[in-house]
């Protein structure tokens, strides 16, 4: 009888073990792997004279990369500030993508370490700021060791857990959900959802360039711009994805899917990095 019941509590006991694995793998946002890792960050500050247009402080950086840790919890990954320059007196503080990132990445720069860019202004080849600032997308294959490999350019005004985790997403290898240009539309029935747009299935096809609804208490009003020519269905934004650029007041999120590609993507194209 002893020796039944103990074979009867091994079963129960190995069954709930896989009950409750299957609940965590099913958890929205949950990830298949734990990989443990602290990624550096160093972070260099350009300031104009005064530094008087929306300057960041040491303290501001720390509190978004604990924030952006955060929301990589499920991968256990963290991002740890090992230093902070300013760089008084810059006359690229008005930085112009694909004209000062160049000059700067090479001027101030740590070697296999995330490095964090702030200026007054980020542009994208146009003199209109860009929200979320930019960085180089992560490959599965490791990028060649240029300037530019591991830098994340992001305006002052604009540092955040919100902002830098999207952009660490992308650094990790994440397209906004919005993506048509290097994959092509993703459309709305999901049919294409692994090759085209954030070429990711668990989030719903996005209006390119961000919906045209408005946006209130955490749900899209859509308008007669949210139909998809292609399928004539509408669209069904994530606006509390970390990868749209929606700015709801829900609690942001990454998919399990975009957990798992990043992590496949830090142990091969970004595994370099300390």
């Amino acid at each position: 009888m002893t020796k039944r019941i103990s074979i009867f509590i091994s079963i129960l006991t190995l069954l709930c073990f896989k009950i409750s694995s299957a609940q965590y793998n099913s958890d929205f946002g949950s990830s298949n792997q734990c990989y443990g890792k602290t990624f550096s960050v160093v972070a260099w500050v350009l300031t104009d004279t005064f530094d008087l247009a929306l300057p960041a402080t040491q303290t501001s950086v720390e509190n978004a990369l604990i924030g952006a840790s955060e929301e990589f919890a499920d991968l256990c990954v963290d991002f740890k500030l090992c230093s902070y320059t300013e760089v008084p007196n810059h006359r690229q503080d008005e930085l112009v993508r694909g004209i000062h990132d160049e000059e700067i990445a090479a001027l101030y720069r740590k070697k296999n370490v995330i490095n964090l860019y702030l200026a007054s202004n980020v542009s994208d080849n146009a003199p209109v700021p860009v929200a979320f600032g930019y960085t180089t997308l992560g490959t599965l294959e490791a990028q060649p060791d240029t300037n530019l490999r591991d830098a994340i350019f992001l305006p002052k005004g604009q540092i955040s857990a919100r902002s830098l985790s999207h952009l660490l997403g992308a650094f990790f290898g994440l397209y906004p959900t919005h993506e048509t240009i290097a994959n092509g539309v993703e459309l709305v029935d999901g049919s294409n959802c692994s090759t085209a747009g954030d070429l990711i299935c668990d989030t719903p096809a996005d209006e390119p360039g961000g919906s045209s609804g408005e946006v209130k208490n955490c749900q899209i009003i859509m308008d007669d711009q949210s139909q998809q020519p292609e399928t004539g269905l509408t669209y069904e934004v994530p606006i509390c994805n970390l990868m749209s650029t929606y700015t709801p007041s829900c609690d942001m999120h990454f998919t399990r899917e975009q957990f798992n590609r990043m992590l496949l993507i830090m142990k091969t194209g970004r595994s370099y990095l300390w």
